[in-house]
């Protein structure tokens, strides 16, 4: 068996040898692919003056709302890159721009520079002032946002023509450019280059065909609107009738109606309530992982950008992983060739040589059996963020459990404003984490158990399982599973169905000797308690929807403040009932205004209608002071501080008007 190992080993090095050295062209090809990717940085550097001058026209198509409305008829405004908060269309061309930035900054994390201004190669100067490093990343960050900010401003101003045509000029330079590079580094044998590019790249040029026909598709809908509104002006000038507007959006207030009736007559089906049985109990665990569709909800932007960028990642991770394994393998298997002739009569020396391929197996299956978990980890954050939104919308702030944490709006806000950077980074964490610690974990029952079983031969984790078995088998098993079977059918009537005791005598006896075997068990139970809480914890540290810590102190883990801060943020700006309301609100006054104008009598109408109106909310008010006590007593008394109010003013106008003729009296003497 030794052999055959060797000989699998040694074919396994040759492979390698002959993939890692390559041939004459193959190096040319690197270096071509090299080239055109700094060819791709040098484009991206100048792109940045392109982007401020596209920034610039965008500011003139937005209008000021707070400050100077009425200069230069409130133009340029602020561009804003993305609605985080009320956006809810387009968010698959969001998610492709933000595919588009997360493969720059991930390249920046991994030690790519944007502007190459420090001198890196001048030790002295380096170790000295190394420290500004933190501020070159701060600005290389800050400027990717800048070249890329375009890109997401234009879809978010998308019922622009102008917007979609600034839209479509900007990203034409990126598609030439990366239809380019694709040339230049192809598919190759070479993992470590053309691979890498190709499979890291991939993803960008078709990110960047998604965003531009995302504006193609802009361009055509509002021409088309454009064309509509220019017959229907035609048609309104001859015949001198004023088209109601109520219609521009039928479609948004018919979406926010829907889902308010859809959510009034929802039933919550979350939990398989009653029975008994595995099946049950089955249909119970399904239930928690089942995607309930409900009419009219959609993920927020930021959720669904999160996640588009967390699977970019994920995927990007797992090949330099796969990537990484492959050169430590070539390089390993290198070495242990060069130093076998020195060093191989030490055993540990050709233990390690022989069984470097398992090391490699083990690192492939710990890196892909981390991206699954961490990718499920990822899919259940949409699912618990569906149904933690609708316990929200029906007033459950039980769930959380956070208390005075969220109560601060400010505080609140800013937890919110992390939620988005804060599930990147534990996404990192947790995937970098989980296979390091499925790694280890495997390594050892490889090394300690499956090897030395293959070989014939006992190390001491072998022989003390062997003296062990017998009290890990009473410990773990036997005990226990004895007091479970005589506390349902011996200490409690009807099987165990009910908590009420019998065979009370036999029952204070078996407490009497359990006391000291549980012992034994408590010694497993306490291992238990250690390792299961570190084997959820290294699973679920990439979620934000779960906290970490026990109960009582969910305050105290960020991703989950930050998760919980986010999700009520959203409650309060997008509930579907306050957005139906003020929909229905301005259709009706969209339509009285249509209305109004189009009959002879204009002033006359409206001042009727306001008259009625008044007198109708009069009436409505007591109806409503009437039903309220508390809030009538309430009513009178700011009734009453805005009466003594008016008084007070009263009073010290008539003082002034009194002392103006007493001076101009005096001034006349």
């Amino acid at each position: 068996m030794e052999d055959e190992f060797n000989y699998a080993f040694t074919s396994e090095n040759a492979t390698e040898q002959v993939s890692v050295n390559g041939s004459t062209d193959d190096q040319g090809v690197i270096d071509k692919c090299e080239s055109a990717e700094d060819q791709l940085k040098i484009f991206s550097r100048a792109m940045i003056f392109i982007a401020v001058l596209m920034i610039f026209a965008l500011s003139f198509i937005v209008r000021r709302k707070g400050r100077c409305v009425s200069c230069c008829w409130g133009r340029p405004g602020a561009v804003q890159p993305v609605d985080f908060v009320d956006e809810i269309g387009r968010r698959w061309a969001y998610a492709a721009c933000f595919v588009i930035l997360t493969s720059d900054v991930f390249n920046l994390f991994f030690g790519d520079v944007f502007w190459n201004i420090l001198p890196v190669n001048n030790s002295a100067w380096m170790k000295k002032y190394g420290w500004v490093k933190v501020f070159t990343k701060l600005l290389d960050v800050l400027s990717l946002c800048l070249v890329y900010f375009p890109l997401l401003a234009c879809v978010d101003h998308r019922r622009s023509i102008a917007a979609n045509v600034i839209g479509i000029i900007y990203i034409l330079p990126w598609i030439i450019a990366y239809c380019s590079f694709f040339p230049s580094c192809p598919m190759t044998i070479q993992l470590d280059s053309g691979v890498n590019q190709f499979i890291k790249k991939a993803p960008i040029f078709v990110s960047l065909f998604v965003v531009g026909f995302s504006y193609v598709l802009d361009f055509g809908i509002n021409v088309n609107r454009w064309r509509q509104q220019c017959a229907i002006k035609r048609v309104t000038e001859k015949n001198s009738t004023v088209v109601s507007r109520s219609n521009n959006r039928r479609y948004k207030i018919v979406h926010h109606l829907q889902y308010v009736e859809t959510l009034m007559h929802r039933r919550d089906t979350g939990d398989v309530e009653g029975g008994k049985g595995v099946k049950v109990k089955l249909q119970r665990t399904a239930s928690r992982f089942k995607y309930e569709k409900v009419f009219g909800f959609r993920y927020s932007t930021r959720l669904i950008c999160c996640v588009t960028i967390c699977t970019t990642l994920l995927l990007w991770l797992e090949f330099e992983a796969v990537r990484t394994t492959e050169d430590e393998f070539n390089e390993l298997s290198r070495l242990c060739a060069e130093l076998e002739p020195e060093l191989g009569d030490f055993q540990i020396f050709e233990t390690a040589c022989t069984n470097l391929l398992a090391v490699k197996i083990v690192a492939h299956v710990s890196s892909a059996f981390s991206t699954t978990v961490v990718f499920s980890m990822l899919i259940h954050t949409l699912i618990t963020y569906k149904r933690r939104w609708h316990q929200l919308l029906r007033g459950d702030h039980t769930w959380h459990m956070l208390g005075n944490a969220i109560k601060r709006p400010h505080s609140t806000l800013l937890n919110g404003l992390k939620y988005g950077g804060y599930q990147v980074a534990f996404l990192i964490w947790g995937y970098m984490v989980l296979m390091l610690f499925v790694f280890v974990l495997l390594m050892f029952i490889t090394f300690a158990f499956i090897i030395p079983v293959r070989d014939g031969v006992k190390n001491w984790f072998i022989e003390n399982l062997e003296d062990m078995w017998p009290t890990l088998v009473l410990g773990i098993l036997i005990i226990p599973l004895i007091q479970r079977l005589i506390c349902r059918f011996l200490f409690l009537q009807e099987r165990g169905t009910v908590m009420a005791l019998t065979n009370r005598r036999v029952y204070n006896a078996a407490s009497y000797y359990f006391l000291v075997l549980n012992i034994i068990v408590g010694i497993f139970s306490c291992l238990k308690r250690i390792l299961v809480p570190l084997v959820i914890g290294t699973a679920f540290l990439s979620r934000l929807d779960q906290p970490l810590i026990m109960s009582g102190y969910e305050s105290k883990d960020p991703g989950y403040v930050a998760f919980v801060s986010m999700l009520i943020v959203d409650l309060y700006h997008n509930h579907p009932v306050l957005k139906a309301f003020v929909e229905l609100m301005d259709q009706v006054r969209s339509r009285k205004q249509g209305s109004l104008e189009e009959g002879p009598d204009f002033v006359a109408i409206r001042m009727q209608r306001f008259r009625s109106k008044r007198i109708r909310n009069r009436w409505w008010k007591i109806v409503t002071l009437a039903n309220n006590p508390s809030l009538a007593l309430k009513a009178l008394e700011q009734r009453l501080i805005r009466e003594r109010h008016q008084i007070t003013e009263q009073i010290s106008r008539n003082t002034e008007t009194k002392n103006d003729a007493q001076n101009q009296e005096k001034a006349y003497l």
